[in-house]
């Protein structure tokens, strides 16, 4: 299990106990965006994903658990590799994004399909505390960029 990043003694155990009494945190890691045109729960999804009917993502969103966000756009995925340890792989051509977490065969299927339109990475207290134990969570994003 990860350190606690804040450095105070039992403030994991505190934060946890909060996420499962059903209070949010700031530390959370998922951001609201009020007004959005998504779902109101949206970010309290791993991903998203759109019918079938609807049209194909142009770009995949990584939003982090930083508040921070990148796109790529599907049409720079070369590969994409899935292991149920290690988690998915994707090659873009500038860069590879590495996602970590648990039952991410869905996402995995979605991104393939180009239907994902993001992936949403949450702090691991919280995905404990709040997660099925079936559902997907993405618990760490991460981008290395290609040398030129």
């Amino acid at each position: 299990m990860k350190e606690d990043k804040s450095g105070k003694p039992g403030d994991a155990a505190a934060r946890l106990a909060e996420l499962r009494s059903g209070r949010r945190s700031e530390a959370t890691g998922l951001r609201e965006e009020p007004g959005s045109p998504e779902s109101d729960n949206e970010d309290e999804q791993a991903y998203s994903t759109r019918s079938v009917d609807r049209h194909q993502k142009c770009m995949l969103e990584l939003r982090f658990k930083t508040d921070d966000a990148e796109a790529f756009p599907y049409s720079y995925l070369t590969r994409a590799k899935f292991n149920p340890t290690k988690g998915i792989l994707l090659d873009f051509a500038v860069a590879e994004v590495q996602i970590s977490g648990r039952n991410l065969r869905p996402l995995f299927a979605g991104v393939v399909a180009q239907r994902i339109a993001f992936v949403q990475e949450v702090d691991d207290l919280y995905a404990e505390a709040t997660a099925a134990p079936a559902a997907t969570v993405v618990t760490r994003i991460e981008v290395k960029e290609c040398e030129k």
